[in-house]
């Protein structure tokens, strides 16, 4: 996708979903953006930033984000018709699992725009593991997400 900043990250985790991959964060963070700040400043400056090339592609920003909210089927009331398909069946969706499944189970409302809060407290306590371990595949490959009829709501505001 060209000239986007923010979103990539999202775009290619519910993609790789939909393709049957199951994803798992180490105990501590093992990677990271280097930016320019502080003692690294004056170094990490002379490496053009992503920005200062927004005037060469004037518009392509809010194309491309069309297009990856679109394919990830995250903005339900923007017509299809907006966004470019070219190539889609090659970077788009796998045929595992839907991205509204990954939407349910994880308390993402795509047409209000909201998301349910604290779902890092069910990550973090562990809950999540012990929840969705019984329903590890047979072959130890993941988790069979087509067994779990699991929706996560925000703890605090459902009290769960």
């Amino acid at each position: 996708q060209p000239m986007i900043f923010q979103g990539e990250e999202m775009s290619i985790g519910i993609r790789g979903f939909t393709i049957g991959y199951d994803f798992y964060a180490p105990e501590r963070s093992v990677c990271f953006h280097h930016y320019a700040n502080g003692a690294n400043a004056p170094k990490r400056n002379r490496v053009k930033h992503f920005w200062e090339n927004s005037n060469q592609y004037a518009g392509s920003g809010v194309k491309a984000m069309y297009r990856l909210l679109g394919i990830v089927h995250m903005n339900p009331e923007i017509d299809g018709e907006m966004w470019d398909h070219i190539e889609e069946e090659k970077y788009g969706l796998g045929g595992v699992r839907t991205p509204e499944l990954f939407y349910e189970t994880f308390g993402i409302d795509v047409v209000n725009k909201r998301t349910e809060h604290h779902l890092c407290q069910f990550v973090e306590t562990g809950n999540m593991h012990k929840k969705f371990m019984s329903f590890l595949r047979p072959d130890g490959m993941g988790i069979d997400y087509s067994q779990i009829d699991y929706r996560f709501k925000d703890p605090l505001k459902h009290g769960r």
